[in-house]
């Protein structure tokens, strides 16, 4: 296979990792090869402990996941590479933030972010937004975990709080204001949802007579 030459870190590269792996799968493409065999064999022979490589096995695993349809990916990532779909979906979700950088500034990053706070970026729930930002404020200056931390806190603090689902259990000391049917439907909701003298499998009951009513109502409208 065609091996691309390993660029050094003082170089001024111009390129993204993105245009750079394109370039390189061009060169992959001969006739009389198969092209997604010498992909992953690009990717074996990739350094995923190395912040470049990652950015580079991320944009190769893009390529496979497009050309290849489910089923065979996974079978690529499990015969191939002897990995999970769960390890790729870490690189995976990394791969459109790292590719749109240059190797120098990889090389730069790499020195103010450690990889396994990057990794661990990647395996929990932080946003891609809180990804991105820390990758470019690690451009220029250290990043630590508790800057992560911190930065994760303020984003979901600003991020619209989700209002609960009418006609679902909100819990106890919450209240919601469930859309009324009609006038009736609405009395034997607040019913249920209040302590009162009536037994509840009486007011259960007519709820679902009710109901009942309505359905049939609609079907009579539409016959």
């Amino acid at each position: 296979m065609t091996k691309a030459p390993e660029p050094t870190p003082a170089g001024n590269f111009s390129q993204t990792v993105a245009e750079e792996v394109q370039y390189l799968i061009r060169r992959l493409a001969k006739p009389g090869k198969d092209l997604i065999k010498e992909v992953i064999a690009e990717i074996t022979y990739t350094n995923p402990s190395i912040l470049l490589g990652a950015a580079k096995i991320g944009q190769l695993l893009l390529f496979l996941k497009e050309k290849l349809k489910p089923k065979q990916y996974e079978q690529a990532l499990a015969e191939s590479l002897g990995w999970s779909a769960s390890i790729a979906n870490h690189l995976l979700k990394l791969a459109p933030i790292l590719g749109s950088f240059t190797t120098k500034q990889l090389d730069q990053i790499n020195r103010n972010l450690s990889l396994a706070a990057l990794y661990k970026l990647a395996t929990g729930r932080t946003p891609v937004e809180v990804i991105k930002s820390a990758i470019e404020k690690a451009c220029t200056e250290e990043v630590s975990k508790k800057d992560i931390q911190t930065e994760t806190k303020n984003y979901k603090d600003k991020q619209p709080k989700k209002e609960p689902t009418p006609w679902r259990y909100a819990g106890r000391g919450r209240e919601y204001q469930p859309p009324r049917i009609s006038e009736k439907a609405g009395l034997v909701v607040e019913q249920l949802s209040k302590e009162n003298g009536k037994p509840r499998r009486f007011v259960i009951e007519e709820a679902v007579l009710l109901l009942a009513e309505k359905f049939q109502q609609v079907v009579f409208a539409l016959a």
